[in-house]
């Protein structure tokens, strides 16, 4: 029997409303569920459905439309006396607040953290960033209440060269990258990315590294350097991953040897990759996604096999130093070290590894610099 006027309301009916409700509001599955304590209770097979069981229903619709900033037609609450009629506007305001599940009014100020290097850029930079929760459900409950992630770079406090102004004026285009439940996208900046993944969203990504965001600088003769966002899930989807690439590539604009003349195309500075996280604004419902722990890492990448045509230089304090060109099109020759030569040594503190699983070098911890000298 349809639950309109005029017809018997029986206590199915409320059950399956309340079935709907408890999706949303509750444990749920994939992208509906807010992880809410306060589910509504069943009404037992035969038994009259009380006005406080509406009541509640009611209200547990109210605080979603509310949460996701939806508009809904207005059900005033029954009393224990009132003539028993249904309400018309249920299964229309239930069917809305299902559409505009992953919504959200407001959310909190973000959290962030920075991930900054001080070394002398050459080459290839990589920043990794993991944002985990205790569990799978905590991190679709996160996202659920339309939670979000982000990354950005930034270069400050550098040089005022050529190439280090150009990759400042990179990392502002570049602007931010937000991932949500089931979307994703550039924000901000400037520019025409290679690419700018619009689909990538927490429910899209899968334990492979995938290329969400690559931008290239604008402005020759540095065409050729550019950065890149990679994105993957792990721990059964109860943590994010991004590996975030700067690319140095282009050829310096100048012929002078730059371990002797160290006057152009020098990027020092502070590089950093700021990743963030927002939670919902919890006026209307509580935080259900518990803490977010982060980790991560900055470095170059320094693996012999990415290198080839690899000349034995100085030894520096212990440290074997070598000349050496990149075999992943990155131009130039440069000078520093092997990252496998620090295995077992002082200076292992200094090993990181990227999201492909080749080593990259802290250079901050060693006595040397990785230098592009031509």
């Amino acid at each position: 029997m349809a639950y309109t006027s005029g017809d018997t309301i029986l206590d199915d009916h409320y059950n399956d409303f309340k079935d709907s409700v408890n999706a949303l509001w509750g444990t749920g599955t994939g992208d509906a569920g807010y992880g809410q304590s306060t589910t509504v209770s069943a009404v037992s097979a035969g038994a009259t459905v009380a006005a406080s069981s509406w009541v509640t229903l009611l209200a547990r619709i109210s605080s979603m439309a509310s949460h996701q900033g939806s508009s809904i037609t207005s059900i005033t609450n029954p009393s224990a006396s009132d003539t028993i009629s249904a309400f018309t506007a249920l299964a229309t305001n239930i069917a809305t607040i299902t559409s505009n599940r992953l919504n959200v009014h407001a959310r909190q100020s973000a959290v962030t953290t920075n991930r900054d290097s001080t070394a002398t850029f050459t080459g290839t930079m990589t920043f990794t960033h993991k944002w985990a929760w205790a569990s799978t459900n905590q991190a679709r409950y996160f996202f659920n209440a339309g939670g979000r992630l982000g990354m950005s770079g930034s270069l400050t406090g550098h040089t005022s060269d050529a190439k280090a102004n150009a990759w400042a004026a990179l990392l502002t285009a570049a602007g931010s990258y937000l991932v949500l439940a089931q979307s994703s996208g550039k924000s901000g900046g400037s520019g025409s990315p290679t690419t700018n993944d619009t689909n990538k969203g927490y429910y899209d990504l899968t334990s492979t590294y995938v290329t969400a965001f690559k931008q290239a600088e604008g402005t020759s003769p540095y065409t050729a350097n550019f950065v890149q966002w990679q994105l993957r899930t792990q721990d059964s989807a109860a943590s994010v991953e991004a590996s975030c690439t700067w690319v140095d590539s282009a050829a310096d604009n100048t012929g002078f040897n730059k371990s002797i003349y160290n006057v152009l195309d020098q990027v020092d500075g502070t590089k950093r990759m700021s990743f963030t996280s927002e939670k919902h604004n919890t006026t209307h419902q509580s935080d259900t996604g518990g803490t977010i722990t982060v980790s991560g890492t900055a470095g170059h990448s320094s693996d012999i096999r990415l290198k080839t045509n690899i000349e034995k230089m100085h030894v520096v304090e212990g440290l074997q130093t070598y000349m050496w060109n990149y075999t992943n099109g990155i131009e130039g020759t440069f000078t520093g070290v092997m990252a496998q030569d620090l295995l077992g040594t002082q200076y292992e503190n200094a090993l990181l590894t990227d999201a492909d699983g080749y080593y990259k070098v802290d250079y901050t911890k060693l006595p040397v610099d990785c230098v592009k000298i031509h």
